[in-house]
């Protein structure tokens, strides 16, 4: 399973499940949407960290990086090829 394939089972599974969703288009603008709040970023930091083993700093919890599962993807893959695993 690729990380934007990952990334949006969570994001069905767990932030959005009450919304009746059975899928997320990649460039969707969640945070426009109102699909993720302050909690579901939350959520997402955690999912991200257990799951890439990635550390997440503070100063990297923008809208930028969290707007739509792309955008969270290349977030991934860029901590990824810096070596910012836990």
């Amino acid at each position: 399973m690729t990380n934007l394939e990952n990334l949006e089972k969570f994001m069905l599974d767990e932030i959005v499940a009450g919304l009746g969703r059975k899928s997320l288009a990649p460039d969707e603008d969640l945070l426009e949407q109102g699909m993720i709040d302050s909690l579901g970023v939350m959520k997402l930091i955690v999912f991200i960290e257990e799951t890439f083993r990635l550390s997440v700093d503070d100063e990297e919890i923008v809208p930028e990086n969290f707007q739509c599962l792309n955008s969270m993807a290349n977030f991934i893959e860029h901590k990824m090829r810096n070596g910012a695993r836990l």
